[in-house]
C-alpha cells in the first residue's frame, strides 16, 4: 500500500479532511434541496433567491467580529462551536419539514441562523489549516481544503437529485443534519494543532485587518477578484432549479447541473492539477475567471441538460483555478497575527456579494428567465479578468516576513 505523503500524511489534517469532506457533501445535498423546496413552496425564483441571500447576510454582519475573534480565542473550539451551532440548526430544519410544519418565513429564519454559524466559523476554519501542516505543505493543504469543497459539490448534488425523486426533501435535509457529526468529532480528536504559529503582539482591533488588506496591493487585488468571481457563480445555485423546469425536468434536476460543476472544480484539481500550480505561481487567476464566464454563456445557450452539463463543468474548472490561485496569494502574504481577519475579508468577498446577487439573479429569471440571468452573470468574471490581468501586481519578490 502506498504511504500517504504531504497534508495527508499528517494525523490532524486527514481527519479534519474527512470530516470537512462528509459535513460539505450534507451541506451541498441541502443546498439544491433548500432551492427545490422553496421553488415548489412558493413558485418563485426570487424567493429561492431571498432565501440563498438570507444565508450570506450574516456573513456581511459579522464575518468581520468572527476574524477579529478567531485571532484572539482558540480556533478550533470557535469553529468546533460552530459547527455545533449548524448541526442543531439543521436538525431543526429537517424535522419541520418531515411535519410539513415548515413555510417560507421559518426556512429563511433558520437560513439566517445557519448564515451566521458560517460566519462565526470560516474564518477560523481558513486560519485553522496553517496551522495543521508544515509551511512546506500550506498550499497544497489548501488545494486539499479545496477539494473538500469541490467533491462535495459533485457527490452532494446528485445523491440531492436521487434523495427528492425517490424520498423527498425531507430526507435530505435529514442527511444534511446527520452529516455534521463527523466533522465535529475529528475537531474534538485533533486536540491541539501540531504546528501552532506564534501570533505577533500588536494590535487587535477589527481596523487593523481592514487597513493591512487595503494597503496591500495584492491582497487587496485578489479579494476584489475573489468578489467578482463569487458574484458570478450565483446562477449556479439561485437559477439552477428553473434552469432543470425549463428542460423538462422536475426541478430537483437541478442537483445534476450543480454536480457538474463540483465535478469540474474535482478535475481542476486533480487533473489539472499542474496547471494549477503553474497558474498560481504566474498570477494567472485571471485566466480561470475567463473560463468561468465562457462556461457560463455556454451555459446559458444549452438547450438541453446534454448541453448543459458540460458547460457546467468548464464553470468549475475555471472556478476553482481562479479560487486557488487567489486564496494562496492571500494566504502567503497576510502575517499570522492578522490571519483571521483578513480571511474574515475572504468570507466576506466570496460570499457576501450573494445577498444581493443572489436576489437579482432570481428577479431576472422571473422577469426574462433562467438563460437570460446565466448570461447577465457572466459578465462580472468577464470583466474582472481584464482588470486582474492589468492591475495584480507580479509575484512578490521582496521577501514578505515569515508568520511564525
Amino acid at each position: 500500500m502506498r504511504k500517504l505523503d504531504g497534508p495527508l500524511a499528517r494525523r490532524e489534517f486527514r481527519m479534519y479532511f474527512v470530516g470537512n469532506l462528509s459535513s460539505n457533501v450534507g451541506t451541498w445535498l441541502a443546498n439544491v434541496a433548500l432551492g427545490v423546496y422553496m421553488l415548489e413552496l412558493t413558485g418563485s425564483s426570487f424567493w429561492v433567491g431571498l432565501t440563498n441571500a438570507a444565508l450570506f447576510v450574516p456573513v456581511l454582519l459579522f464575518s468581520i467580529p468572527a476574524g477579529a475573534l478567531a485571532d484572539r480565542k482558540d480556533r478550533l473550539r470557535v469553529l468546533t462551536a460552530s459547527q455545533i451551532l449548524s448541526g442543531a440548526l439543521a436538525t431543526l430544519l429537517a424535522v419541520l419539514v418531515v411535519l410539513d410544519a415548515a413555510n417560507r418565513y421559518t426556512v429563511v429564519a433558520i437560513a439566517v441562523g445557519l448564515g451566521t454559524s458560517i460566519a462565526i466559523g470560516l474564518p477560523a476554519m481558513q486560519s485553522l489549516i496553517p496551522s495543521l501542516v508544515p509551511p512546506a505543505d500550506m498550499a497544497e493543504a489548501i488545494g486539499l481544503n479545496a477539494l473538500t469543497f469541490n467533491l462535495a459539490r459533485a457527490v452532494g448534488p446528485v445523491i440531492a437529485a436521487v434523495t427528492i425523486a425517490s424520498a423527498g426533501v425531507g430526507l435530505a435535509f435529514a442527511v444534511n443534519a446527520a452529516s455534521y457529526a463527523a466533522l465535529i468529532a475529528a475537531l474534538i480528536l485533533i486536540g491541539t494543532p501540531p504546528f501552532l504559529r506564534e501570533r505577533e503582539e500588536g494590535a487587535n482591533s477589527m481596523r487593523d485587518g481592514l487597513v493591512f488588506a487595503w494597503r496591500h496591493k495584492r491582497i487587496r487585488t485578489m479579494l476584489f477578484a475573489v468578489m467578482a468571481m463569487a458574484i458570478s457563480l450565483d446562477p449556479i445555485m439561485t437559477v439552477s432549479p428553473a434552469l432543470a423546469d425549463s428542460y423538462g425536468l422536475h426541478s430537483g434536476g437541478a442537483g445534476w447541473i450543480v454536480s457538474a460543476w463540483g465535478g469540474g472544480a474535482v478535475l481542476g484539481i486533480t487533473v489539472g492539477r499542474r496547471w494549477i500550480r503553474y497558474a498560481t505561481k504566474h498570477g494567472l487567476g485571471w485566466a480561470g475567471l475567463i473560463g468561468q464566464a465562457a462556461g457560463l454563456a455556454a451555459l446559458a445557450a444549452a438547450p438541453n441538460i446534454g448541453a448543459a452539463i458540460p458547460s457546467a463543468i468548464l464553470v468549475g474548472a475555471g472556478y476553482i483555478t481562479a479560487a486557488i490561485t487567489f486564496t494562496t496569494a492571500i494566504q502567503e502574504d497576510v502575517p499570522e497575527r492578522l490571519r483571521g481577519r483578513v480571511m474574515a475579508l475572504w468570507s466576506v468577498s466570496f460570499l457576501g456579494p450573494r445577498v444581493i446577487a443572489s436576489v437579482i439573479d432570481g428577479a431576472l429569471a422571473d422577469a426574462f428567465g433562467p438563460h437570460v440571468a446565466v448570461a447577465s452573470f457572466a459578465l462580472p468574471a468577464l470583466a474582472f479578468a481584464y482588470f486582474v490581468r492589468r492591475m495584480t501586481p507580479p509575484r512578490r519578490i521582496e521577501p514578505v516576513a515569515p508568520a511564525a
